[in-house]
């Protein structure tokens, strides 16, 4: 494949913000990415989400290829290149143990995200304000055999994460805490990161890490910062982003893709 470069796109405060009500892409990150494109980089979505969470608005974008669930599942021109998922053995343990403490948790699988109880009312409100899709949830599963790369907990409660850290940080873990989101906090395996995703593109499409580029805010973009030579942190990015990043722009309110896109010299 022929190309300059590559591009990789965070999602939520990088291509959208949805603390600020902007749930699509704006018309500037749109006609940058086309820009882009047509100047020969290639364009790859790497977000936290599952692939069945990635909004309309993004997948029409039209990008060559997506990295999801921090780094467990990709796929390029529409072919999956890998999709890891939990042992389901160590994922029961962990379950009965969130149950057991009271906390409500989502699980993400690629298609379908996986609840106990589709009208609790945390449930209910992490739905309504990421603006997910009713559809994509079911409570038709099973421990034994649910396929999901990444769990997401809802108590709302900055205790109930320090007791799973607490329980699980030596079991190959990860967790991230977004209490200015609402105080949610995901849990999945540390081997899977963006940064793991993007080592595996880059390799696959033989594309140097010289030729390799990154736009994110938050802290799970920390990994995949490192695997490019150009990492650049939206307006509003997590405190502990800012070491890795290679340059700086604005917020998703104020066209910080186009403006990032322009200063690098690529639209």
């Amino acid at each position: 494949m022929e190309n300059k470069g590559v591009v990789f796109f965070d999602v939520d405060g990088t291509l959208i913000d949805w603390t600020k009500q902007i749930y699509a892409p704006t018309k500037a990150t749109k006609d940058s990415i086309v820009k882009l494109r047509e100047n020969g980089y290639l364009t790859i979505l790497a977000t936290g989400r599952p692939k069945n969470c990635i909004d309309e608005g993004i997948l029409d974008l039209g990008l060559n290829g997506y990295i999801a669930s921090n780094g467990a599942y990709a796929e390029i021109d529409n072919k999956v290149l890998f999709n890891e998922t939990l042992d389901n053995k160590e994922l029961k343990v962990l379950l009965d143990f969130l149950e057991e403490k009271n906390v409500v948790y989502m699980l993400e699988g690629q298609e379908y995200n996986y609840v106990l109880d589709i009208n609790n009312e945390k449930i209910a409100n992490l739905i309504r304000d990421v603006k997910l899709k009713r559809e994509n949830f079911t409570e038709d599963w099973d421990k034994e055999t649910v396929k999901v790369s990444k769990i997401i907990a809802v108590a709302y409660d900055e205790k109930s994460f320090d007791l799973v850290c607490e329980r699980f940080k030596k079991e190959g873990y990860a967790f991230m805490s977004n209490i200015s989101n609402g105080g949610l906090f995901e849990i999945y395996k540390a081997k899977y990161t963006k940064g793991y995703g993007v080592d595996h593109l880059l390799k696959l499409l033989d594309i140097s890490k010289d030729n390799a580029y990154a736009f994110g805010d938050g802290e799970n973009d920390i990994e995949m910062f490192q695997s490019v030579k150009y990492g650049i942190a939206m307006g509003g990015y997590h405190e502990r982003l800012e070491p890795y990043a290679y340059d700086f722009t604005e917020e998703v309110a104020n066209e910080g893709i186009e403006k990032g896109l322009i200063k690098l010299g690529l639209i």
